[in-house]
């Protein structure tokens, strides 16, 4: 045996001492490494929701929700991809399954951001920080803690982005993937309708060969076309909903004057009251108060007729008072970032923490809900007091929002790995308020997009000044790093 071999033998590292000593250099990295104590904390955070309540919290829309889940039909308020979620699951009869299944859904979007970013040559620390607004993030934890559409439309939107980047060339395999997580997210909620129109454009300007932007597109629009028939075969219209319409007339009730308007006969009825807009209600107060004209008619509240009416309506509104529609929408949106309160996501009052109000006890009891308690104190009452003091404020999300619109206009450009992604997050903020109301649980699905385009931003600004001052284009300024 060789000298060396000897000593390495007698000293205990040999070849396998060298290995073990490997592996325990490579734990302990990866124990220092930022993102595993981030996902550690969010596992834990995750594990104290799901033993605080056990149960998955229940809002008016998981009503609607579950009934189109039970009936296997396609909903006239709203497309069938989150019910198609929780009928995969009724099998189960279990709604803390439900919620198991969304924070792994959280945890793994967290993930997929870093990781992307990581891919992209962002610094660990950076790419971490973008991640903890979904990883740790009270209100994110209790909106995978409900029965609602918005984790699993996140999910599909980060894979689109995620499946586009990944690599420099868009391959077609990558391509219909893409596609077809798109229409998904279209299918669960249909705000997203509109980047459909967008994703197109956004690969164009990725130089995307002809042969994947087409696989893309055909992947995309093939699902929705075959759900537009079987909703039409329902329905009557070749359609995703019935409700865009009557969701837009809400929104007109903000600030329309029937005065202006002038509408005809048919629509008058459409006017708001003057005892709403005195208050200052919410448009979703106008489509769901008792006494709606939509309730008054002798077809259901979301036929297509009514929407027809609505929409009518609402076009009239904005054509007539187009400087007042844009006032409400930028009130509203200033509204949403401005706030600094901690959130109460975690507080029983007004919120789905209370528990399945008697109307939608038949369409929950399938998902196991019950009447016996599921809170235990010390549990909740951490995350109440977790909630009121480690949160997102929203004029920090305002500025994480606008950061790579503004390096853009200061280095005159803006990369396609941030443009992707910043583009589909302004997309769907501007247009939930637009054409529903202003509310955080809109903009949360935008917030990892946002969190991307914002660290890819601030990698690139560094590397283009770093740049600037050696005379190089290297590492993360280059096309395989964050310069694409």
């Amino acid at each position: 045996m060789d000298t060396s071999m000897k000593l390495n033998v007698v000293r205990g590292t040999g070849l396998d001492g060298s290995a073990a000593a490997s592996r325990k250099s490579f734990l302990l990295t990866a124990v220092r490494t930022p993102i595993v104590l981030a996902v550690a904390a969010a596992v834990l955070l995750r594990s104290v929701v799901m033993l605080g309540h056990q149960r998955a919290f229940w809002y008016g829309d998981s009503g609607d929700f579950a009934a189109y889940a039970l009936q296997i039909a396609p909903g006239a308020l709203r497309p069938f991809g989150y019910s198609f979620f929780l009928r995969m699951l009724l099998p189960f009869h279990s709604n803390v399954l439900v919620g198991a299944i969304q924070h792994a859904m959280g945890l793994g979007i967290g993930i997929m951001v870093y990781v992307l970013l990581r891919r992209w040559q962002v610094r660990p620390m950076l790419a971490v920080a973008a991640a903890l607004p979904v990883l740790l993030e009270p209100r994110q934890l209790a909106m995978e803690h409900s029965l609602l559409s918005e984790t699993l439309f996140t999910c599909c939107l980060i894979g689109v982005v995620v499946v586009t980047l990944w690599r420099y060339r868009l391959t077609v395999p990558a391509a219909v993937l893409a596609g077809l997580l798109l229409a998904a997210a279209t299918l669960t909620r249909s705000i997203a309708l509109p980047l459909v129109l967008l994703y197109p454009l956004l690969l164009l300007l990725h130089r995307v060969r002809l042969r994947a932007l087409l696989a893309a597109m055909a992947a995309c629009l093939a699902p929705l076309f075959a759900y537009g028939l079987w909703f039409q075969s329902h329905h009557g219209v070749l359609a995703l909903t019935t409700s865009d319409g009557l969701i837009l007339w809400s929104r007109t009730m903000s600030f329309a004057d029937c005065a202006k308007i002038r509408p005809p006969a048919a629509l008058v009825p459409l006017c708001p009251p003057k005892s709403l807009q005195a208050i200052g209600a919410r448009p979703g107060v106008y489509i769901t108060r008792p006494d709606a004209w939509l309730f008054a008619t002798k077809e259901p509240a979301a036929s297509p007729d009514n929407n027809a009416l609505a929409r009518q309506f609402a076009q009239r509104a904005i054509v007539a008072q187009p400087v007042d529609y844009a006032l409400v929408v930028v009130r509203d949106l200033a509204n949403v970032f401005r706030k600094t309160d901690p959130p109460s996501s975690f507080r029983s009052t007004g919120s789905g923490i209370e528990g399945v109000p008697p109307q939608h006890a038949h369409l929950a009891a399938p998902y196991g809900y019950g009447d016996a308690p599921t809170e235990i104190a010390l549990f909740a009452r951490f995350l109440r007091w977790y909630e009121s003091r480690i949160y997102l404020p929203e004029p920090v999300l305002a500025m994480v929002m606008a950061a790579p619109l503004v390096l853009a206009l200061r280095y005159r450009r803006l990369p396609i790995r941030s443009l992707v992604p910043w583009t589909m997050a302004v997309t769907l903020v501007v247009l939930a308020t637009a054409t529903n109301q202003g509310d955080y649980r809109y903009v949360q699905p935008a917030i990892p997009l946002a969190c991307i385009a914002m660290a890819h931003a601030v990698a690139r600004t560094k590397a283009l000044r770093t740049a600037t001052t050696s005379g190089t284009t290297s590492g993360i300024g280059t096309p395989a790093g964050v310069a694409s």
